[in-house]
This record gives C-alpha cells, sequence and structure tokens, in this order.
C-alpha cells in the first residue's frame, strides 16, 4: 500500500505483523522490567515489546511506574494478546513529538483559542478491568472544551505518535487502535518517524477516517498527507534549518476535526509552513549530540 494515496481498514491498521526486527522480552516482574527497559533505551532505542502480560500484570506494572516515578510510556496494552508496548522518552523521540505538538499548539493560540483547546499529552485512555479493550499513551494530544463547561470528551480528537527504532510500519499497525477503541471520537492521528542514515530523514504521515463509498457508517482509515524531511547532503550541518529539504508541503490539519465544529471569524485550518517544519528537523538534529 501506498500512504500517500491508499487506505485500510481499522482491523487491519491494528494487526501484529513484522514484529521480528523490534526488541521483545517476556514478563517476569516490575523490577525486571524496568531494569529490561532503561537497557534497551541504551542500547537498542525507544520501542520494547513485553509478551505474556496479563491485566493483573499490567497493574503491577502501572504501580510500580507511579510509586517509583519513572519516564517510560504505556504506547499501548492489547489484554487480548496479553502485549504491551512500551516507549522510552530518548532525545530524538522527544525532540519530534513535542517539537510538531507544540506548532500545532501555538497554531491554535495564535487564533485566540488557547482557552478552548486542553492539552492532554501523554495522557492514558482505554477502559481498564477484566474486560478491558486495552490502554493507549500517545506522545502528545488535545481536544476541545468550553470555558466555565464540563468537558464531556473521553478521548483526544487529535494524537501525535513519534518513533525512532520503531519502523514506520509499526506505528501503522498501532495508530488503527486510536479510532477504533474511542468509537471514532478520534480524528486525527499524526505519526512521525526518524529514519537513521546518512540523510536522517523524517516522515510525517497524517491519517484520518473517511466513509466507504456513500455509507455513512463504514468507514476506513486514509492517508490524508505524507510530509519528508531530508538533510540536503550527509554533510550538512544538522542543526541549520536551510540544511533540510521539505517533500509534500505544509502539514494541514481540518479544523472541524480537531474543534468539531466550523471556524469562526478570524479561525481555519492549522497549517505548519514548510520553514517551521525544517525548524522541526533542524531541533531533531539538535538531539543527536
Amino acid at each position: 500500500m501506498d500512504p500517500a494515496r491508499g487506505s485500510m481498514s481499522s482491523e487491519a491498521a491494528t494487526s501484529a505483523n513484522n514484529l521480528a526486527t523490534v526488541p521483545r522480552i517476556r514478563y517476569q516482574t516490575a523490577e525486571l522490567l524496568t531494569q529490561e527497559i532503561y537497557r534497551t533505551q541504551r542500547t537498542q532505542g525507544d520501542i520494547l515489546y513485553v509478551e505474556d502480560v496479563s491485566p493483573q500484570d499490567f497493574s503491577a506494572i502501572e504501580k510500580f511506574r507511579e510509586d517509583h516515578n519513572r519516564k517510560y510510556q504505556f504506547r499501548r496494552f492489547y489484554p487480548e494478546r496479553r502485549l504491551l508496548v512500551i516507549a522510552m522518552p530518548t532525545k530524538c523521540h522527544e525532540a519530534m513529538g513535542s517539537t510538531l505538538y507544540n506548532n500545532i499548539h501555538q497554531r491554535i493560540h495564535k487564533m485566540g483559542l488557547e482557552n478552548h483547546w486542553n492539552s492532554t499529552r501523554g495522557a492514558t485512555y482505554g477502559q481498564e478491568g477484566d474486560g478491558c479493550v486495552g490502554l493507549g499513551e500517545g506522545d502528545s494530544s488535545g481536544h476541545p472544551i468550553q470555558p466555565g463547561v464540563r468537558s464531556w470528551r473521553d478521548w483526544p480528537t487529535l494524537v501525535v505518535e513519534a518513533g525512532c527504532s520503531q519502523s514506520l510500519q509499526h506505528l501503522r499497525d498501532d495508530m488503527g487502535w486510536w479510532f477504533k477503541e474511542s468509537n471514532h471520537q478520534v480524528k486525527i492521528v499524526l505519526l512521525i518517524k526518524f529514519h537513521p542514515g546518512p540523510l536522517e530523514e523524517i516522515t510525517i504521515e497524517q491519517w484520518r477516517e473517511r466513509p466507504i463509498g456513500s455509507s455513512s457508517v463504514q468507514l476506513e482509515l486514509t492517508c490524508q498527507q505524507v510530509v519528508n524531511i531530508a538533510r540536503n547532503s550527509a554533510t550538512a550541518n544538522r542543526t541549520l534549518p536551510l540544511s533540510y529539504t521539505v517533500t509534500g508541503g505544509a502539514l494541514e490539519l481540518r479544523f472541524p476535526d480537531l474543534f468539531l465544529r466550523d471556524p469562526g471569524e478570524g479561525e481555519g485550518d492549522i497549517v505548519i509552513e514548510v520553514e517551521r517544519l525544517q525548524w522541526l528537523a533542524a531541533m531533531v538534529g539538535h538531539s543527536m549530540f
């Protein structure tokens, strides 16, 4: 599938294939898991798949993380597969996810809507219990609010997920969970992936759902936009924005998808210009030192 033109069902997007290249361990105890997390972070990157995790095991891991103030993230927990996906906040990972989300939030602020948007960052979403559908934590997320009114939303409208050692295909596999388990309350998922290599490329994919044919009930996931950012040469200064070329144009997010209403006067779609995307790449370049 060409993600720039193609689409896939929510079921297909959540499949767990091609996991052989991802670091994987079998769960024993929360203490040993934490040791393995930091060993993986030092040697293999920002993602770890933990197998044979029951809902009771996950509760113990969650309590251990809270009690010991650990910074790793529960990217996804699939109780039916007894699989926990853990993301570790490496400098590259944080530079990508945080910088992209901050640019979006700045545009919201410039429209005067800072009091109408709640940044939930890496909040935990999902349901716990014996029959839980699983849990997920994005790198950044947010949803609209109405000042003075208690928010009714259980899920964000926007989620950003980053990956360095995790492949783009693995990011896509996990991405569909947000749409399905939120019962389609999530409207946009942005994937941002760093590709190690001489040009240190970055790919941003914007995923949304759309009706299948004339149906208003059946939905399929579609990649709305792909943006690629790459250094002009292997010797170009990675910390300078002008060292990068952006293909795919400015990143554009539809206002109604974010705020669940049509734009008013002075409001409009969120546009992250090419120059800001070059700055994002330079920030990732700074994280390499």
